[in-house]
């Protein structure tokens, strides 16, 4: 009952990150300006996608209560968002 409420958690934040990311692909968030940097854009665009997809899977795998498929959904979204965290930390404005 407790990995089924986690997982209903965590298919909920998926699709709010991503939902987050595709709203603001051309307007500033943080400290990111994706309005003023096409590749900064498309990193938010594929980390958006990509974790709206992960939500999808993620449900699937909640419904399925299959323990092994929720633990690739859980390690695909940790390397997902370690992967887009990676990404965005190139775009970070520089110290003068």
């Amino acid at each position: 009952m407790a990995i089924t409420i986690l997982m209903i958690l965590y298919t909920l934040l998926t699709f709010f990150i991503g939902g987050f990311f595709l709203a603001h692909q051309h307007k500033p968030f943080l400290i990111f300006h994706p309005e003023a940097n096409k590749p900064l854009s498309g990193v938010i665009k594929f980390g958006g996608y990509s974790l709206v997809i992960l939500g999808v899977v993620a449900a699937a795998a909640t419904i399925s209560q299959n323990t092994v498929f929720i633990c690739i959904a859980l390690f695909i979204g940790v390397a997902d968002i370690v992967g887009v965290q990676l990404m965005l930390v190139s775009f970070f404005p520089k110290a003068k």
